[in-house]
């Protein structure tokens, strides 16, 4: 144990339960105590330089203030350097200057010590100044940059690699310092979109170059044009990578490469699919880390989340969570399954594909080739004595029976809907061929959900919505005090977007006992809908609404994802209501 960790646990900053999963957590990605510790959340960067401050007795450096000697970086390898936190200042004949997070570890001194044949002294420096230096002066290189070189690269034969195993994780940051300007171009496409948060890479063979997109808070933005004479090695590069075939040029294949990014275990899913003028590559970046899964981190406002924990920790029965394709609905289910997860349940999940691996849970992937589909891998799940089981998606009558049926039988289940609201997934599945006592004593909660952009907290300035806009959602901003529309203006953070992330909006429909009479008796979709808007259900828009009034997001973010309806101002019973009167039921 470093100085440092037990001078935070000296302060009871740090407990030994924290440290035990600290630890755990630094054997699956090759980073320091220090830097988990700081990224879970359990003690913050000031704690860290306080601690190191009181027990070092080590002068401090500012490295902005500092003359960087870029001559030095070849002293100290990229690896050590990423993974000790180090970064080397200034030499003085045989003594090496090194900034350190932590510059009582004796262990990091003596290995530094040994690579560099020289006198080393530590300087206390801050940890995510450390890591700012490192990415700025290991990897200087743009992808423009690098594009220039590589017109005159090597051949193709010059950057194939013997396969890889199915398990073998490759650090990109380091393969990237292969001679080959070429291997660099593609790993620093990667490295650039891990780092810009991008969620997926497109790489589109066109007439006269090869255009790469980025997809970064579910928009797309193109960052570079390719000369299309180099498409034939870029694709050969990645289909290498993912273990593909690289002389079939005519086929759609799939693959995956599991990656080291800057530390981060990084998982990527690739698909080439032959077009017009070549292959089209898309990569789905899927960052391996439960971190994300967090219930209090993925949009919900208090009051929905309390709803929706209590669903979730029901025994038996089925919640559905619902949207369109990219709307964040995995990312809910997997938080729900992370939360309630523990060793007295057994929690299986049946997918297609299994986007990320839950330590914990039991996850079973759809196979066509060996007939493993929904509704088969769901019989052979009953047998396994589940608590908790995850369908990825229902879409069949055989499937929704069956999923049903277990909610009857003594499970909690869960699925999704590619649905627009809340109230329409009831007749989605009226329209598989659900009957309705089915649904009525089977559900629990209806989820709908979308995405919205959130405005950049470093640009984020007041502003004027146009007129237009303020006139749709005029019934909406009645409810709210809204002092204040924000936006972002666009800065290097968010790369002058105006936006830094995203988060969800949420329409949670609660089935009590008045919705399940009107499921029972067949009511219609808006039905259903203003009876539960009657009983304190916010719609999705009323949601999105609400996340304006906090600044979080802006009312045009808000129009793009719903659809704007002056739906309060339409009666609750219409002319094909007149056999079912809710009003009966809302009287009770």
């Amino acid at each position: 144990m470093s100085s440092v960790i037990a001078q935070l646990m000296r302060k009871h900053l740090m407990t030994p339960e924290q440290l035990q999963s600290i630890r755990e957590k630094c054997s699956l990605v090759k980073k320091s105590v220090q830097d988990i510790s700081v990224e879970m959340g359990i003690v913050r960067e000031e704690d860290l330089f306080d601690a190191a401050l009181q027990i070092s007795g080590s002068p401090t450096v500012d490295l902005d203030q500092s003359r960087i000697d870029s001559a030095l970086i070849k002293l100290v390898p990229f690896a050590m350097a990423r993974g000790h936190g180090i970064f080397p200042v200034q030499r003085d004949e045989d003594t090496l200057t090194v900034a350190m997070s932590d510059p009582s570890n004796v262990v990091v001194r003596d290995e530094l010590r040994f690579v560099t044949d020289l006198e080393i002294k530590p300087v206390l420096c801050r940890k995510n100044q450390i890591s700012e230096y490192i990415k700025k002066f290991y990897h200087p290189d743009t992808v423009q940059q690098i594009l220039k070189n590589t017109l005159e690269d090597s051949p193709l034969e010059q950057i194939e690699r013997e396969p890889l195993s199915s398990e073998e994780i490759v650090d990109l940051a380091l393969l990237s310092s292969d001679n080959s300007s070429f291997i660099k171009l593609v790993h620093k496409i990667i490295c650039d979109a891990v780092e810009g948060r991008a969620s997926d890479v497109h790489i589109e063979p066109q007439e006269k170059n090869v255009e790469v997109r980025y997809r970064i808070d579910g928009y797309l933005k193109s960052v570079i044009k390719i000369p299309r004479n180099l498409h034939p090695r870029l694709a050969a590069r990645i289909k290498i990578l993912a273990q593909l075939d690289i002389a079939e040029q005519r086929k759609i294949q799939e693959g995956r490469i599991k990656a080291v990014i800057d530390g981060k275990k990084i998982d990527l899913r690739i698909s080439v699919i032959p077009v017009f003028y070549g292959e089209k590559i898309v990569l789905r970046i899927l960052e391996s880390t439960e971190s994300k899964f967090d219930l209090n981190q993925i949009g919900f406002e208090r009051g929905e989340l309390e709803v929706f924990k209590k669903a979730i920790g029901k025994t038996q029965g089925v919640i559905l969570v619902t949207g369109p394709t990219g709307s964040g609905k995995t990312t809910t289910l997997y938080s729900a399954l992370q939360h309630i997860k523990c060793e007295t349940k057994n929690i299986m999940t049946i997918e297609d594909p299994i986007e990320y691996l839950i330590e914990g849970i039991n996850q079973l992937q759809l196979s066509h080739s060996k007939d493993v589909n929904f509704s088969s891998g769901l019989k052979s799940i009953l047998r396994q004595d589940p608590d908790v089981i995850l369908v990825g998606e229902i879409r069949d009558k055989e499937t929704a029976e069956i999923a049903f049926r277990a909610s009857l039988t003594g499970h909690l289940v869960f699925s999704t809907l590619h649905t627009n609201n809340a109230a329409s997934s009831v007749t989605r599945l009226f329209n598989l061929g659900l009957e309705p006592y089915f649904l009525s004593s089977s559900l629990v909660l209806l989820v709908s959900q979308r995405l919205v952009r959130m405005v950049c907290s470093k640009c984020r300035q007041a502003y004027n919505p146009d007129k237009h806009v303020l006139q749709k959602f005029k019934k909406y901003l009645q409810d709210v005090n809204i002092r204040k529309f924000y936006r972002g203006k666009g800065c290097s953070q968010c790369n002058f977007s105006g936006f830094y992330g995203r988060t969800s909006i949420f329409e949670i429909l609660k089935v009590d006992d008045q919705i399940k009479d009107l499921i029972f008796n067949r009511a219609s979709e808006r039905l259903i809908f203003k009876t539960a808007v009657h009983n304190g259900m916010r719609s999705l828009i009323g949601s999105g609404v609400a996340k304006v009034a906090a600044g979080i997001t802006t009312l045009e973010e808000v129009a793009k994802v719903t659809d704007v309806m002056e739906e309060r101002e339409q009666p609750l019973v219409g002319p094909d209501e007149e056999k079912w009167d809710p009003s009966l039921l809302l009287a009770e």
